[in-house]
């Protein structure tokens, strides 16, 4: 049986996604985060293995507005979503 938590998203209801969802949703969009703030756009191409281009350029730009998207969600919201793509919600 899967556990729910004692999270509460945006109107005050406890949450619905499993704990384990949340925390996958917590670790991915902290570890994105994180990434984007210690990298840079070489370091990027390197980890990714490109080489500095108009390819490049617009993977890096998708990166960053990933990063900044994934702020404009809660954990919940997030586990929401993923538990809907692998069909468990």
């Amino acid at each position: 049986m899967t556990e729910r938590g004692s999270t509460y998203n945006h109107n005050g209801r406890p949450g619905a996604a499993s704990k384990e969802s949340r925390d996958l949703a917590e670790r991915f969009a902290t570890a994105i985060g994180e990434f984007n703030w210690q990298t840079d756009y070489l370091k990027f191409c390197e980890l990714l293995e490109l080489e500095p281009s108009e390819y490049a350029d617009e993977q890096y730009r998708h990166f960053q507005e990933l990063a900044e998207a994934l702020t404009r969600f809660n954990a919940e919201t997030l586990a929401l979503m993923i538990e809907a793509g692998l069909g468990k919600g």
